[in-house]
């Protein structure tokens, strides 16, 4: 499912760069956050040293062919000497050829490849968990920052809105038509307006430098632009808990690990067991003591067989010991399943109240622009006093901050529930 992700990724960048499409989208950063990744890149490798692993213990069932050679030399006779059974050398040499096979060993080989196999399979869910938490990652980066940008953008025009109400009160107060405590009044209200404009600015580049690092581009690189914050998403199909439970890499690799401890039970019984291994050897050298006769060549075949019969107890306390592993990873299954399924309630609840706070905003958004309005032409109209168009701008610029932020929760909630059901 995860490599489909990425192809179609992939196959959207490359359609928008075609078409001339400058500005960033969630697939596009999606992608390129998952090519740039060093964690995953880090998980990868750990995946293929799982792998030789597993070849290496698969080689415990095939023949093994081993050479050695020895060279002596008699430090005390360093001279040859003449006896009545022939000439003396003081050195002697021999080359050997072992070739050894296995029969039985106990059942231990058989545990080790299982191990290696579970080994493997932990470091694929690895892999895939990282991929997961990457993935939401990159999602939450990319909407933060987008919410940076919506929120500048209203810094903006609330800095305009009371800026030219800054200019409609400055005419009138030339005129002698109000006080000079309407000008100061608005006054107050510009330089506020143009600090939240400067440190809406700020938190934007800061957001759009953490986006640029994640993918790996220079973080002062051009500022893309982003999607909106009220671009509507499809909301993802809900799943039960079983279904959960099949997709998620914390719980497989839960089971993996049962069957791992359970393996590695298997492989440190299996010296308490018998062993049998058959080899053939052969070699050529120098008889010792070495008396100048003709190298030879020696070959011989032979069985292993080894039979624990007492060792106090050993096996009973290392099979206690084991078992114990088991049920340990038993019991951590039993955690990941309540994890996941606190998760699962948690995903579910937020998106459906990030729904319904994204709806209650967008109404006090409405009301609070038709109150501007209102107001503002009041005032104008000599009808309202300067109170009420301070009111109604801070109610403004509140309402938009929180449409902003209730989008901001909702596209978190989807990107949440996405990772929990490890879409």
């Amino acid at each position: 499912m995860k490599k489909k992700l990425i192809i179609v990724c992939v196959v959207l960048g490359l359609t928008q760069v075609l078409i001339g499409q400058v500005s960033l989208t969630p697939d596009m950063y999606r992608e390129r956050v998952l090519a740039y990744s060093q964690v995953l890149k880090q998980a990868h490798e750990s995946k293929i040293a799982a792998s030789a692993a597993k070849g290496i213990a698969r080689t415990g069932y095939l023949p093994k062919l081993d050479f050695s050679a020895q060279g002596t030399l008699d430090l005390k006779e360093l001279d040859k000497w003449d006896g009545a059974v022939g000439e003396y050398h003081n050195h002697t040499y021999y080359g050997q050829l072992t070739l050894s096979q296995p029969l039985y060993m106990g059942g231990a080989v058989k545990a080790q490849n299982k191990v290696a196999s579970e080994e493997l399979l932990l470091a694929e869910l690895s892999e895939e968990l990282s991929m997961d938490q990457i993935v939401y990652q990159a999602e939450a980066v990319y909407w933060q920052a987008a919410a940076t940008q919506a929120l500048l953008d209203a810094a903006e025009e609330y800095r305009r809105i009371v800026e030219e109400q800054h200019r409609v009160i400055s005419d009138r107060f030339e005129d002698g038509l109000i006080s000079k405590t309407d000008l100061l009044m608005i006054s107050t209200r510009q330089k506020e307006a143009e600090l939240q404009y400067i440190t809406a600015r700020k938190n934007h580049t800061l957001s759009m430098y953490r986006l640029h690092t994640l993918m790996g581009e220079d973080p002062e690189k051009k500022m893309e632009e982003l999607a909106g914050m009220d671009e509507q998403m499809d909301l993802p199909a809900f799943l039960e808990l079983d279904e959960v439970l099949g997709r998620r890499a914390e719980f497989k690799s839960a089971q993996a690990n049962i069957r791992k401890s359970e393996a590695l039970r298997s492989s440190v019984l299996s010296k308490f067991n018998p062993q049998l291994s058959m080899f053939v050897t052969g070699g050529w050298g120098s008889a010792s003591p070495n008396l100048g006769l003709d190298p030879a060549f020696a070959a011989i075949t032979g069985l292993n067989l080894s039979f624990p019969v007492f060792h106090w107890g050993e096996r009973r306390q290392t099979d206690k010991q084991y078992k114990a592993y088991v049920t340990a990873q038993k019991l951590q299954e039993s955690l990941a399943i309540d994890q996941i399924k606190e998760e699962l309630a948690g995903a579910r609840a937020k998106i459906q109240e990030s729904m319904n706070q994204v709806r209650t905003a967008r109404e006090n958004i409405g009301l609070a622009e038709e109150n501007l309005d209102l107001v503002t032409f009041t005032y104008n109209e000599g009808k309202a006093s300067i109170v009420d168009v301070l009111s109604a701008q801070l109610s403004w610029t509140q309402a938009k901050s929180n449409v902003v932020n209730a989008w901001l929760g909702h596209k978190l909630a989807l990107a949440e529930y996405k990772k929990v059901v490890s879409y």
